[in-house]
């Protein structure tokens, strides 16, 4: 007896404590990407995240601010000597990372995880679900996308059997056609993208006169941009007929640049002002 209890206080004491990582699992994560600081703000243990982009912090871009303390490394760009030197685990990059700079990291000898699939709602749900298996946060990255899934469910149900008006998304002379974050959003939120419609992929230069041509419904801006002002005094645009109908979507940017589970906030902003009777109480 004597003997069996000494085995087990020696397979007990062998074990993780509860709610520590589990072997292997990184302590030391550097995120490189906004899409990636938002998700770890909520799934991570904030002593195992040792680095974040400066934009963490900028009202009006991120859904994080306030949320990284400040002795977590900020890094404005991506400097991969200073990296080095806070002996992380795992750098967190995306897909749109350059591709020097992930040359860089990975001859640096550093282990890097790389966000894909950034351009769908789909793709959303599963970068935050392997980042989470990444980290060793798989549970709770589960239940961000359980919560993400839920609410684009609701708007569906909200919006369903309604007309999809035409929405044009408009930056400064350019726009986003299929394949792009935009597309997703504009048709999760009850519209259909002119852009793609026309046969346009990815974000790329748009001309007035085209776009006055496409004759949209809505169309689509960042708040808090010049684009707003932009489009009200340009001779052609401030003509458009969703223009004159003030039919002029302006959302947050840090909703606009959600690349993750915060898009489920950007698709009801979305579908609460094309199908605002939709949700009226």
């Amino acid at each position: 007896m004597r003997t069996l209890l000494l085995l087990l206080a020696g397979l007990i004491g062998s074990l993780s404590a509860p709610g520590a990582p589990a072997a292997g699992v990184p302590q030391r994560v550097a995120s490189l990407n906004l899409a990636s600081d938002e998700i770890l703000a909520d799934i991570l243990p904030i002593e195992r995240l040792v680095a974040v982009t400066a934009l963490v912090d900028e009202k009006g871009t991120s859904n994080a601010v306030g949320r990284i303390p400040p002795s977590v490394a900020r890094f404005p760009k991506v400097d991969v000597e200073r990296l080095i030197a806070l002996k992380p685990d795992l750098v967190v990059v995306s897909e749109y990372t350059d591709a020097d700079v992930l040359r860089a990291l990975r001859q640096s000898g550093l282990q890097v995880h790389r966000m894909t699939g950034l351009n769908s709602l789909e793709g959303f749900k599963r970068a935050l679900l392997d980042l989470g298996d990444a980290v060793g946060e798989k549970e709770r990255a589960l239940r961000l996308a359980t919560d993400f899934e839920a609410r684009l469910e609701d708007v569906d149900r909200r919006i369903g059997g309604t007309p999809r008006p035409k929405l044009l998304y408009w930056a400064s002379g350019f726009t986003a056609g299929s394949k792009t974050a935009f597309d997703a959003l504009i048709r999760c939120g009850g519209g259909e993208n002119a852009a793609a419609l026309a046969g346009i992929t990815g974000i790329t230069p748009l001309g007035a006169e085209r776009a006055f041509g496409l004759d949209p419904d809505w169309l689509f801006i960042g708040s808090r941009t010049t684009t707003s002002r932009e489009i009200h005094q340009h001779p052609l645009l401030s003509r458009m007929r969703a223009v004159k109908a003030g039919h002029v979507v302006e959302m947050p940017t840090e909703l606009l640049v959600a690349l993750n589970h915060h898009a489920a906030a950007s698709c009801e902003f979305m579908a609460k002002a094309l199908h605002s009777e939709r949700f009226a109480r």
